[in-house]
């Protein structure tokens, strides 16, 4: 195949083949989340049964993205990590690899795998925002140090993204325990709504063992009162599994209901723009077209945001995910250290200096610095929970603004190739 037909065939395996297999994986593995929570006695069955279904067509889309990358290295003779649309790729599969294999192998937690193909979904439409054709490098980038420095830059943003996925959640998810618990304790005392069936909202926790699980029950039955086993002789008819059911719905219900939709939906919209002004201000795209962009990037969060809302009752608890997010921002954070290390000894090698306050220079420290925040404050015991939630989100919107705002908006030494 000549250049062309390569570059053909990889735009055809991104958009519209990876796109569509990453968005029926994360339907099927959503619908298993359905299924396993709350359903009739088959339910666990069928959920198994979609999420193995789901593992096939991520892997099936796993497969395709990674098609693409070669396909298009191999259209430009060239690693597909020299602009903005390249990297945007690459964080997805990172993100997408990383995510699912850290829940599926690692902490047997398929049940959140939705989400996170979810994410991965709009990372990849994202990308399309700034696509541009496979081409040649610029000769200063077309060097050994820009392929370490900009690889293990994109590994780091993509665990970060999954990271965001965690933090995101968990605030959800903690949000909602805490409003259940306040509206409890003004109103009864001793409830056997909530608390005393928790186990049911933390779908395949027997697979996972150690004091962790542990913790995280005991973390959200103080969230949500005191366990109280239900008394088999106020259950209708004297069915106790019947009492049991009606205040399993009930909690999940209460828990769905303590999310204002509207306020989420605003929430989300104005923490979105707060980096997608970017394409408002960019100053190569005429204004239409950047109200389009503003628009289509913060409506598609709006509405994650609200299908994420309509799940938070099927979530492990807030602690649990909390754990999630520690561990996987705690890699990223790690790569992204050696990454601006490695920044730093190419500039050396291209400016004869190896800090220059550059902006990108600049928002890359920003970023360690809102990442090594956030992991003081998790491992300072007073900062969990939903403090240290809103800082992994607001460290997020930090790496977001250093790709975005610093590539299409400040002008700088690393204003070409958009990197």
């Amino acid at each position: 195949m000549n250049e062309a037909a390569l570059a053909e065939l990889s735009r055809v395996l991104y958009s519209p083949v990876t796109l569509l297999l990453y968005a029926a994986a994360a339907f099927l593995y959503l619908y298993a989340l359905t299924t396993k929570v709350g359903r009739r006695e088959d339910g666990p069955a069928r959920g198994r049964r979609a999420e193995l279904a789901g593992l096939v067509v991520a892997s099936l889309g796993i497969g395709a993205h990674l098609a693409h990358e070669v396909t298009r290295g191999l259209a430009q003779g060239r690693l597909p990590l020299g602009n903005m649309f390249e990297f945007t790729s690459m964080m997805a599969l990172v993100g997408v690899v990383v995510g699912l294999g850290y829940l599926q192998f690692v902490r047997k937690r398929p049940e959140l795998n939705g989400f996170v193909l979810m994410a991965g979904t709009l990372v990849l439409a994202s990308a399309l925002l700034v696509y541009s054709d496979p081409g040649p490098l610029m000769p200063i980038l077309d060097t050994w140090w820009r392929t370490f420095h900009v690889t293990v830059i994109v590994i780091a943003a993509g665990i970060f993204t999954a990271g965001f996925v965690f933090n995101s959640l968990q605030l959800m998810r903690d949000l909602a325990e805490q409003r259940v618990a306040d509206a409890r304790s003004r109103t009864t005392v001793g409830s056997t709504v909530g608390a005393a069936y928790i186990g049911d909202l933390r779908a395949g926790s027997d697979a996972e063992a150690g004091t962790e699980t542990d913790a995280a029950a005991s973390a959200e039955t103080d969230a949500v009162g005191e366990r109280v086993a239900p008394d088999a002789a106020d259950a209708p008819d004297g069915d106790p599994d019947a009492q049991t059911a009606d205040d399993e719905a009930a909690y999940r219900r209460a828990l769905r209901g303590a999310l204002s939709p509207w306020r989420l939906a605003l929430g989300t919209f104005l923490g979105t723009s707060t980096v997608s002004w970017v394409f408002l201000a960019t100053p190569t795209l005429e204004f239409a077209t950047g109200v389009q962009r503003f628009l289509i990037v913060n409506l598609a969060m709006v509405a994650v945001a609200l299908i994420a809302r309509w799940f938070v009752p099927m979530l492990p608890a807030a602690a649990t995910l909390d754990g999630l997010a520690y561990r996987t921002i705690a890699l990223g954070f790690f790569a992204w250290t050696f990454g601006v290390i490695a920044g730093a000894m190419w500039a050396e090698q291209s400016w004869g200096r190896f800090w220059g306050w550059d902006p990108k220079e600049t928002a890359s420290f920003l970023t360690w610095i809102a990442y090594a925040a956030y992991l003081h404050a998790r491992a300072t015991r007073g900062t969990r929970g939903r403090g240290a939630a809103w800082i992994g989100i607001l460290s997020f919107a930090v790496l977001m603004f250093t790709y975005y705002a610093v590539n299409l908006v400040f002008v700088g030494l690393h204003s070409y190739a958009g990197l």
